[in-house]
């Protein structure tokens, strides 16, 4: 029988109609963008057709978006090419850059990279919830304070951040505010204007586009440098020769999620909620969900399984795919918790009895029911003498 996948968040399948957009650009369509005769005009006007389509969802201007290979690479160029821009204008300056303690590994390992290149770096925690509280971060900013980056949407609990009243506190005192978008574009609203942010990275691999295609939205007028170097596409900001059908294929991604999301929204956190209500009603227990009094993207649910290590429950559960290890490795060989549940003050032992779900466009109410009871079961045997 086929494995009942719950791991949307960690990649999603490449969607049908994203599949057959790409084909015609690994085949006929070879041609290089920048090439001056018809292959390469055909190439170029892919690029442009489906840049469009994700300024659309975005609702903003197609030239304010630049394609990259993924999402780490759209936050390394937010962050270190804005940054270094910032310091190449004000030399004098020893910035100032906050960022939080829920981030996704690229924006803490730019915020070490930062600190190295002398900027001063604070990081943010967060209440019981996950949700950055706005006063700390109106306490954080100092008269040098130049750049925040506060995640969107958590990749572990699927907590959304209050990023517009976030952005309107850096708006009032001129600092630039990126948002790590990965978890929220396709599945919630990221209309940049409403948002209010200077930048938004996002991936397509977790949006049903394929893997090594993404996307920086960058406002008109923020100062960015490359962080990479040769022959300019891109507006010069990012070079290489373009990857034509993967970006034609994030492209069509970005039409299907513009087209279906109030239907994913309603559709997918109906299945969520039912998901953990009728487990709850099947082992007869309270299973705690972490950042429940918060609002969260659709798909993703991270519960506290009492009296059970959560890894102990996937191995006997090899026809489940779930989402990631709660605990990570440390630096010195041993396994720490992961640095969102330390940011909500789990202990270790809640750590490891959580296990991340994540639903998608394919998730079925019949592959729900059939590992709502082999987890079940698989939890009984566990706490069962």
């Amino acid at each position: 029988m086929r494995s009942i996948y719950l791991d949307y968040s960690t990649t999603t399948p490449v969607a049908a109609s994203v599949r057959e957009s790409m084909l015609p650009f690994l085949g006929e369509f070879y041609g290089h963008p920048s090439s001056n005769h018809w292959y390469g005009r055909a190439a170029q006007e892919a690029i442009e057709d489906a840049r469009s389509n994700v300024a659309s969802l975005l609702d903003c201007h197609p030239s304010e978006i630049v394609f990259t290979s993924g999402g780490t690479e759209s936050v390394n160029l937010g962050l270190l090419g804005v940054a270094r821009a910032i310091t190449r204008n004000i030399p004098e300056l020893v910035p100032h850059f906050i960022t939080t303690s829920l981030e996704h590994t690229c924006v803490r390992q730019c915020a070490s990279q930062l600190e190295r290149e002398g900027w001063h770096v604070s990081v943010l925690g967060c209440d019981p919830n996950g949700l950055v509280r706005i006063d700390e971060l109106e306490g954080a900013i100092r008269d040098n304070t130049r750049l925040v980056s506060v995640i969107q949407a958590s990749h572990r609990i699927g907590t959304i951040q209050p990023i517009e009243a976030i952005a309107e506190v850096c708006r009032s005192r001129d600092i630039l505010f990126h948002t790590d978008a990965a978890q929220a574009v396709g599945k919630v609203d990221c209309t940049v204007e409403s948002l209010g942010v200077d930048m938004l990275s996002f991936s397509g691999h977790k949006m049903y586009a394929p893997k090594g295609i993404g996307a920086l939205y960058i406002r008109l007028g923020v100062p960015i440098e490359p962080i990479l170097f040769g022959e300019g596409c891109e507006a010069g900001i990012r070079p290489g020769t373009a990857n034509v059908s993967h970006i034609v294929g994030l492209g069509q991604a970005a039409k299907l999620a513009h087209a279906g999301l109030k239907s994913t929204i309603d559709g997918i956190s109906s299945l969520r909620d039912r998901f953990h209500q009728q487990l709850e009603s099947i082992i007869g227990r309270v299973i705690p969900v972490h950042g429940a009094a918060a609002p969260r993207v659709p798909g993703i649910l991270s519960i506290e399984l009492p009296g059970v290590a959560a890894e102990a429950l996937q191995q006997r559960l090899p026809e489940i795919c779930f989402g990631p290890a709660v605990l990570c490795n440390g630096r010195t060989g041993g396994r720490v918790v992961n640095p969102t549940h330390a940011a909500l003050g789990l202990t270790e032992q809640q750590s490891t009895s959580t296990l991340q779900i994540s639903l998608g466009w394919t998730t079925s109410e019949d592959e729900l029911q059939r590992a709502l009871h082999l987890i079940a079961a698989a939890y009984e045997s566990l706490v069962t003498p």
